[in-house]
C-alpha cells in the first residue's frame, strides 16, 4: 500500500532534534550481544525498533527512500535508497547466490518518477553505480545486501508502469507480501486496485533460476482474489492469505508450479492450481469479522489473526481456523494491520489509526503486547507514534544482517499534519 509523502522536510519530512540518540542506543542496547530488532514498513521508510520491552524503545531509519532534499541530486538517502511497504522476507540458504539477503515491496520508480510533479531528480541518473539510481520499473520486491544496501534487483511481473497504477498488469498493482518456500521460490501478493466489488488480487509464484539474480519468471496462482494481505506459511508449506475484502482467510495448499512451464499459456495462469479452501471465515466465534493479517505463533501451529475493522481485534486461532482466545480486546487495538511474534513470544504489531467516520488513515502505531509468566496477554504497550500508514511488521535477530543498527539516524515523528492527523 501507498502513501503520500510528507510535504515539508528537513531532510524530506525530518524535523531532527538535538537528542544524543546514538548514544541513548548504544547505552540501552550494549554492544556485544546480538539483540532483537522490529522492522517497521512506514511512510515508504523501514523504521528499526531496538526493542528492550518497555515503551517508546530507540527507533532508527533503516530505509531511508529520498536523497535531501529529495528533488536534488547532493546528499544521497541514508540507506537503502527504496521506496517500501510490507514485510521483510529473507531468501532461504538454499539460494546461495543471495546469501542473507532479504526483499520488501518496493514503488520506488512511481513514488519518485511517476508521481512527483516534477519528478525527482534522480530519475534522470542512468548510471546503476549511483546512489540516486532509481531504474525503471513497475511495483514489486527490491533485493537488499545484509548491509541494508538495495542490490539494484528488482522483481516484477512483465510489462511499463502506467501513469495510473490501476492500470499496471495484475501483480503490480499494489504489491506487499512474500515468503519463501525452502527451495526458494517466491510467493508473492498483489492487493489489487483495491476498489470494492472489484477482486483483482493476485498471488504468484517466482522462480529462482534465470540470470541476474533469477526471479526473471513467474506464474499466477490466482487473479481474483479480495485485497489479499501479507501471507504466512506453515510448515507443511500451506500458505494462508487474508482476503479483508472477502471477509476470510484463504488457504493454498501444495502442489505449486515448479517452472514457467506450469503456465505457459498468454495469462500465465497455472493450468494445475493449487488447492484452495477457506481456512477461517469471519463473523464466527471470537468476534472477528474482517481478516486483514495473520501471523504463526512460535513453536506452535497456532496463528494471530487480526481484524481491521468493524470491529479492530486480534484473536488466536490453532491449526484449522478455530477460535482459541482473545490477545487483544475489540476495539483497543487501532486498526491493526502487519504483526510478528519474537522469539520471547512478544506480538508486534502496527496501527493505522483510521478515522472511524471516513476510514481514512491517521497517525499511526506500532505497538507490542507482552505474555506474563502463565502465558496471558498482558495490555498493549505503545512502541512508536506518528506514522504514516505502518503496514508490514518483522522480527529479526540483529545477527541475522550486517547493519551497525546501534550507529544509525534517530526516525523521528511525523509532523501530524503529514499523516492524517491524531
Amino acid at each position: 500500500m501507498t502513501s503520500q509523502q510528507p510535504s515539508t522536510r528537513t531532510p524530506p519530512g525530518r524535523r531532527w532534534t538535538a537528542l544524543s540518540v546514538p548514544l541513548l542506543i548504544l547505552v540501552t542496547m550494549g554492544s556485544a550481544a546480538a539483540y532483537e530488532v522490529v522492522l517497521s514498513t512506514q511512510g515508504e521508510y523501514m523504521d528499526g525498533y531496538l526493542v528492550n520491552g518497555k515503551a517508546f524503545p530507540p527507533r532508527v531509519i533503516v530505509n531511508d527512500p529520498d536523497p535531501h532534499p529529495p528533488d536534488s541530486l547532493t546528499v544521497p538517502p541514508y540507506l537503502g535508497g527504496r521506496h517500501l511497504n510490507g514485510k521483510v522476507c529473507f531468501f532461504p540458504k538454499s539460494v546461495r547466490r543471495h546469501r542473507r539477503q532479504y526483499i520488501v515491496a518496493d514503488d520506488e520508480y512511481r513514488e519518485a518518477c511517476l508521481d512527483p510533479t516534477p519528478p525527482q531528480a534522480r530519475c534522470s541518473v542512468t548510471d546503476p553505480r549511483s546512489k540516486f539510481y532509481v531504474g525503471k520499473s513497475l511495483d514489486g520486491w527490491a533485493v537488499f545486501k545484509a548491509n541494508g544496501r538495495w542490490t539494484r534487483q528488482h522483481i516484477n511481473v512483465q510489462g511499463e508502469p502506467a501513469v495510473d497504477q490501476n492500470n499496471d498488469p495484475q501483480g503490480a498493482k499494489d504489491p506487499q507480501g512474500c515468503a519463501f518456500l525452502p527451495d526458494g521460490r517466491l510467493l508473492a501478493t498483489d492487493v489489487g486496485s483495491e476498489i470494492t466489488g472489484v477482486n483483482d488480487g493476485a498471488l504468484m509464484v517466482f522462480f529462482p533460476s534465470g540470470p541476474h539474480g533469477g526471479y526473471e519468471t513467474y506464474c499466477y496462482l490466482d487473479k481474483g482474489l479480495a485485497d489479499p494481505g501479507m501471507p504466512v506459511l506453515d510448515d507443511a508449506g500451506n500458505l494462508y492469505v487474508p482476503e479483508p475484502q472477502g471477509g476470510k482467510v484463504t488457504k493454498f495448499s501444495p502442489p505449486y508450479p515448479s517452472s514457467p512451464a506450469d503456465c505457459a499459456n498468454p495469462d500465465l495462469l497455472v493450468t494445475t492450481p493449487p488447492q484452495k479452501s477457506t481456512w477461517l471465515a469471519g463473523g464466527g466465534v471470537g468476534g472477528l469479522t474482517i481478516p486483514v493479517s495473520i501471523t504463526r505463533v512460535r513453536g506452535s501451529d497456532h496463528f494471530y489473526v487480526a481484524g481491521a475493522i468493524l470491529p479492530p481485534i486480534i484473536n488466536e486461532y490453532d491449526a484449522n481456523g478455530a477460535f482459541v482466545r482473545n490477545i487483544v480486546p475489540a476495539n483497543v487495538p487501532k486498526n491493526p494491520l502487519g504483526m510478528d511474534v519474537g522469539s520471547d513470544g512478544t506480538l508486534y504489531y502496527a496501527e493505522l489509526n483510521l478515522d472511524p467516520v471516513t476510514f481514512n488513515p491517521r497517525c499511526g502505531s506500532v505497538s507490542m503486547v507482552q505474555f506474563d509468566a502463565a502465558g496471558n496477554p498482558q495490555s498493549p504497550v505503545t512502541l512508536g507514534m506518528h506514522l504514516q500508514f505502518p503496514d508490514g511488521i518483522t522480527v529479526v535477530e540483529s545477527s541475522q544482517l550486517r547493519i551497525q543498527f546501534t550507529q544509525l539516524k534517530p526516525s523521528p515523528d511525523i509532523p501530524a499534519s503529514d499523516c492524517g492527523g491524531e
